[in-house]
Parts: C-alpha cells; structure tokens; sequence
C-alpha cells in the first residue's frame, strides 16, 4: 500500500498512538508526541515497505512508558514497562 493510498486512521504509526493510549488509560492528547520518541512517517514508510517484500521484520522501541512491538504486517502490541 502506497503511503499516498494510506489513511492517516490505518498508519501504524497511528495505531501506536491508540494502543499506548488504551494500555496507559490515558487519551491520545495526553501521551507526548510519537515524533520526540520515533520519526512516526519512518516507521509507516518502513512497515509498509516490510509489507509490500514479504519481510521478515519486527520493530521494537519504548515509548510513554510502554515497550511496542511492530510486525512487518502492521500487528503493534503494546505492554506496559511498569507492570
């Protein structure tokens, strides 16, 4: 899928934000800017590409007090560090 063929509400860069928010019990305004932890249009760009060459990638990163996981298909999991 072409980043131009993304909508802003599939970007895994935007489920990250959801998923953070959910697992911290917090809204999505209330989380710092992805962009201070992970450049958010690198890491949609990266995932989209490991999609399209049948990659086997996983990205890894902390973000709000939350260890995320990315699979090259897009899956975030995300697990709270303090639990």
């Amino acid at each position: 899928m072409s980043n131009a063929s993304r909508s802003i509400e599939t970007a895994v860069s935007t489920k990250v934000i959801q998923r953070v928010a959910a697992v911290t019990d917090r809204t999505v305004t209330e989380l710092p800017p992805l962009y201070e932890t992970i450049d958010p249009e690198a890491l949609d760009a990266v995932i989209d590409s490991a999609a399209t060459d049948e990659s086997a990638l996983e990205c890894q990163f902390t973000y709000s007090g939350c260890q995320v996981s990315i699979t090259e298909s897009g899956a975030v999991l995300v697990e709270r560090e303090d639990c």
